[in-house]
């Protein structure tokens, strides 16, 4: 009987041509355009400087911003009113204001006459620019504080000798030593993509059969509502895994990026996530009475899970009541395991925490997903 059923389920699936088609199209346009396309790096911001100072040490503090390879120096000009007017218009991002005296203040190790001030509109590119500028300002005053100015008078050269020693501390990254963002995003995609298919292809399932009628055939049979609903699922664990691999052959060829962990991991997490995700859109579609509604009530609960899974955004800079809220959210434990396993090479035995948190509302899912279907006679 179980052969039969899954035969009949796979038979369903091909029968549609559009489908397999997503399967292959719909993981490559993730892997290929995503990377690139949802980047949070910010390059070529916007940069104004009001140099007051206009000294041999002022204009390296500006070739060290505009050397950095993240500013573009579009001018320097002495009136601040200019500058602010330029940001105005949107044609800077941000402004550099090097105070007058700065070059004195550097070789006496006074405070330094130097300001900042971004554009904020985008949150998150005018956050990032800040930092960028305090970084490059804070790189040029360390390598000051060391080898001195490279042009300079004697009495700053001796003024500088004089000062006390600094403090070099270079921070070291694990696991993404270049600080690319696409390293970050690439396991994430792959938890999308997964939560995507999982979720939409079974929630249009038992309502496609309702439409069609051929549910009826299936009420009036022997088959138990538990074989129903376990058949209906394995498909899509195959369809699944597929399209896993597809993805890390695209991350190995494409940006050479290797599992460092055992793909046997990423097997089981993928298997307990599936069970999840396929078990909702299962009972998402024992309770519609029309496609329409299973997609939009499928796609409510995607978009919630991708939002406050931590797939963008830490879960640990999200308020309290919304770090609550994630412990009932399976994709926080299932994008937390792929970027362990992916990047840092974890065991399962360190990830038990996620497991567990999958394991836990697959569980309760596929049996309200059973008990939800009721067959008439």
């Amino acid at each position: 009987m179980w052969k039969y059923l899954i035969e009949k389920e796979f038979r369903q699936f091909f029968r549609d041509p559009m489908l397999p088609r997503i399967v292959i199209v719909f993981p490559l346009l993730m892997m290929l355009v995503f990377p690139f396309a949802a980047n949070m790096e910010v390059k070529d911001i916007n940069l104004v400087v009001v140099d007051s100072d206009r000294t041999d040490i002022s204009a390296e503090l500006i070739e060290k911003c505009t050397g950095s390879g993240y500013f573009r120096l579009k001018a320097v000009c002495d009136d601040p009113r200019e500058a602010q007017e330029m940001m105005d218009r949107n044609a800077v991002d941000a402004i550099l204001t090097i105070g007058q005296g700065f070059s004195r203040s550097v070789a006496t190790g006074e405070d330094v006459p130097v300001g900042i001030k971004v554009n904020t509109v985008n949150g998150t590119k005018g956050s990032i620019s800040s930092q960028y500028l305090s970084d490059c300002i804070m790189l040029f005053m360390r390598q000051f504080s060391v080898s001195g100015p490279s042009v300079a008078s004697a009495q700053a050269s001796v003024l500088q000798s004089a000062s006390a020693p600094v403090i070099d501390a270079a921070p070291k990254y694990y696991y993404n030593a270049y600080m690319d963002y696409k390293v970050f995003m690439v396991p994430a995609l792959m938890v999308i993509a997964v939560t995507m298919v999982t979720g939409f292809f079974p929630a249009l399932n038992i309502v496609g059969e309702k439409e069609a009628g051929t549910i009826e055939q299936m009420n009036v049979s022997p088959v138990s509502k538990t074989a129903f609903i376990v058949c209906k699922m394995i498909p899509y664990w195959v369809i699944t895994f597929f399209m896993l691999g597809m993805c890390l052959l695209i991350a190995w060829l494409v940006f050479g990026y290797v599992c460092r962990g055992s793909l046997w991991g990423i097997v089981l997490f993928t298997v307990l996530h599936i069970m999840v995700t396929a078990g909702l859109g299962l009972l998402i579609s024992s309770y519609s009475e029309n496609a329409q509604q299973a997609m939009f009530i499928m796609m409510f609960f995607v978009l919630i899970f991708m939002l406050m899974s931590g797939v963008f955004t830490p879960v640990s800079s999200m308020p309290a009541w919304a770090r609550a809220i994630t412990y009932a959210n399976p994709l926080r434990y299932y994008a937390d395991a792929m970027r362990a396993i992916f990047l840092k090479g974890s065991s399962v035995a360190e990830l038990w925490y996620d497991a567990a948190g999958l394991l836990t509302i697959g569980a309760a899912v596929l049996f309200w997903a059973v008990r939800s279907y009721r067959k008439t006679s």
